[in-house]
């Protein structure tokens, strides 16, 4: 069983309470220098000796022996907490349930909340439990991070350490969901815990959470009860974990679980500890001579390959699981097979089949000790409706295999990553995509979405690029671009398209178009290729760049607002202009931009010299008119 698909890049609810555990020695200890480095945030404390507590924001909170120092001029930021923070004393450390929000409170009652869910967020609350200043300003509909406003916790999620079994069972029979996803979202389990549960009590983690028998839901609660009592009590042996093959460190945990016997571990004496020699090793400086941006960027790509790899051998599993089911009740499939087709009820059809929906009748035939369910085609004989099944499971292992030369070039470039530098900078390698001639971006899940910058560009990217199992997305707006959703990544590979990704490129239509400068928000639509044509209805005519759209138009009501960044590419740093979900997924420093009354030109000025490029990298991507900067991270 393979138990780590990637690198550990953020630490979960249950590292957050092992951490805060052990950070209890720190009560009552002084608060001495506070340095800042971008995202990072070093504490230094003062008790039976000096300790340096790191923040990663969003991502990472421990104490390292390493002496890390800030900017030559701290931001703002830090010079707040130094302002109200020094020689301060720590009156508590606490995590908010058990949600990853840590609260350290300080001899003069104000806080400093750190938040390590989403983009993250470290905010100083003063005694009034008001909002100082946060890292960077956020909004959500129902709290807004800015000076002056109340804080507010997030929506608290379900506490597993309180949950009692009436109520366990109960949400586990309240799901729509398997049992592994109602464990990690609704009873608020980690991925690696929730798999450890359903490994204990060998129950699948793939069936349905309403259909588990009240044995069984037993069974899953005692099992977490024994992962969390061992949190309660605090039997930690923390150890950090690598994969044999690759030599990668891969997690660092707070106790050993299930299925290590395939990896290398080493123990530490507290999780701290652990946790700082993970990251230093796995995060190195930039300063230090390595690219983190480029090397998160190819560990997040190596995990997505590795994942997808897992997703084709388990389809292939299964399929050839099925067509070995026909085979072993041959007979029973076929009678059942003429039993449908002739219409006719009998004993056999109604044991063994569950659903029927021309052309597809769904069985629950015997197999391996247990009852399997698989779709078999009426039209076809049981051997043929077995050689369809073998035949996809081929076709998923030709995915494998493709998926598997992928990865392995991801791991040659992760390998070869190489930085020059002279002085403080980084020379950077540059290559034009062919997308670049037209506006782009990359979406949150990894698709394409190109858009026209004028009547010719869209005319060509929809007769050029505009697939089978793309979309096409238009504002309702004159003059707006048409856009592409390309059902794969910037290197070709497929990729499905998802709710996330249309809402996304819906955006980007329309912060493109007039809307810009004449409202906050607007309509937009996709539909698939083939409602899109070139051939108007008799007696009209379409200009250059213009459609016909036909059939149903699927709406989607969108804010006018994005965002720029620079992403990795294919090892090459881009500057990419898309909705602020996609942006800030895939780039490290960035900014969210509306309307505004700042001059286009002079706006991409300041964005050329804090992005390092040259002022038409910038001119190219931004939106047609003035803008103003409503939030950064720079």
């Amino acid at each position: 069983m393979t138990l780590f698909v990637c690198v550990k890049e953020r630490m979960d609810s249950l590292d957050i309470y092992t951490v805060v555990s052990e950070m209890q020695e720190l009560v009552e200890g002084w608060v001495g220098k506070i340095y800042q480095r971008n995202d990072e945030v070093i504490i230094r404390l003062r008790k039976e000796g000096s300790k340096n507590l790191f923040i990663k924001n969003g991502r990472w909170m421990f104490l390292t022996t390493r002496r890390k120092t800030g900017d030559k001029h701290p931001p703002t930021f830090a010079m707040t907490l130094r302002k109200y923070l020094n020689n301060k004393r720590i009156s508590s450390i606490s995590q908010n349930g058990i949600d990853r929000v840590v609260v350290i409170t300080f001899s003069n009652s104000y806080s400093l909340i750190v938040e390590m869910f989403s983009d993250g967020n470290i905010i100083l609350v003063d005694d009034e439990e008001r909002i100082v200043l946060p890292m960077k300003f956020q909004s959500w509909s129902h709290r807004e991070i800015r000076p002056g406003r109340g804080y507010l916790f997030p929506p608290e999620r379900a506490n597993p350490f309180y949950l009692d079994f009436p109520s366990f069972f109960g949400i586990l029979k309240e799901s729509d969901k398997d049992i592994i996803r109602t464990l990690v979202m609704d009873v608020n389990i980690p991925g690696k815990w929730s798999e450890e549960i359903c490994e204990e009590t060998h129950i699948s983690k793939n069936m349905p959470s309403n259909e588990v028998g009240e044995k069984e839901v037993r069974e899953l609660y005692d099992s977490m009860e024994t992962i969390l009592n061992s949190f309660r009590e605090k039997r930690f042996e923390p150890i950090m974990v690598t994969d044999i093959p690759g030599e990668e460190d891969v997690d660092v945990i707070p106790f050993p679980i299930r299925g290590l016997d395939s990896y290398k571990t080493k123990r530490f004496e507290s999780f701290n500890a652990a946790l700082d020699e993970f990251f230093f090793r796995n995060f190195p400086d930039k300063r230090e001579g390595l690219s983190v941006g480029k090397r998160e960027k190819l560990l997040r790509q190596i995990k997505q390959q590795k994942e997808a790899i897992k997703k084709f051998a388990s389809e292939a599993e299964r399929r050839k699981e099925e067509g070995d089911a026909i085979y072993a009740n041959y007979n029973l499939c076929e009678d059942i097979l003429e039993t449908v087709k002739k219409g006719t009820d009998t004993k056999i059809t109604g044991e063994f089949v569950k659903r029927y929906s021309y052309p597809n009748v769904v069985l629950e035939i015997p197999y391996g000790g247990r009852k399997l369910e698989i779709s078999l085609d009426v039209r076809k004989s049981a051997a043929q409706n077995a050689n369809a099944k073998y035949g996809t499971d081929k076709k998923a292992k030709e995915k494998i295999e493709g998926a598997k030369k992928a990865m392995d070039k991801t791991i040659q470039k992760l390998e070869g990553l190489k930085i020059e530098v002279t002085g403080s900078e980084e020379k950077r390698p540059t290559k034009r995509f062919w997308f670049e001639s037209y506006r782009w971006f990359i979406s949150s899940g990894g698709n394409l979405v190109l858009g026209g910058k004028n009547a010719s560009s869209n005319e060509k990217i929809v007769k050029k690029y505009l697939k089978a199992g793309d979309r096409y997305v238009h504002a309702d707006i004159h003059g707006a671009p048409s856009c592409v959703v390309k059902a794969a990544d910037a290197e070709g590979n497929e990729l499905k398209i998802s709710e996330k990704t249309l809402d996304e490129a819906c955006q980007f239509a329309l912060s493109y178009s007039k809307a810009w400068n004449q409202f906050a928000s607007g309509s937009v639509y996709w539909v698939n290729p083939e409602q899109v044509s070139k051939t108007p209805e008799s007696g009209e005519y379409l200009p250059k760049g213009a459609f016909v759209v036909r059939g149903k138009r699927n709406y989607v009501k969108c804010g006018v607002e994005m965002a720029i960044g620079k992403i990795g590419i294919s090892g090459y740093e881009k500057i990419m202009g898309g909705p602020h979900p996609a942006v800030k997924k895939w780039a490290d420093r960035w900014v969210v931009i509306e309307h505004g009354e700042r001059d286009k030109n002079e706006a991409a000025r300041y964005l050329a010299k804090k992005f390092d490029v040259i002022i038409e990298e910038i001119q190219r991507i931004l939106p047609p008119g003035g803008i103003t900067i409503k939030e950064e991270r720079l």
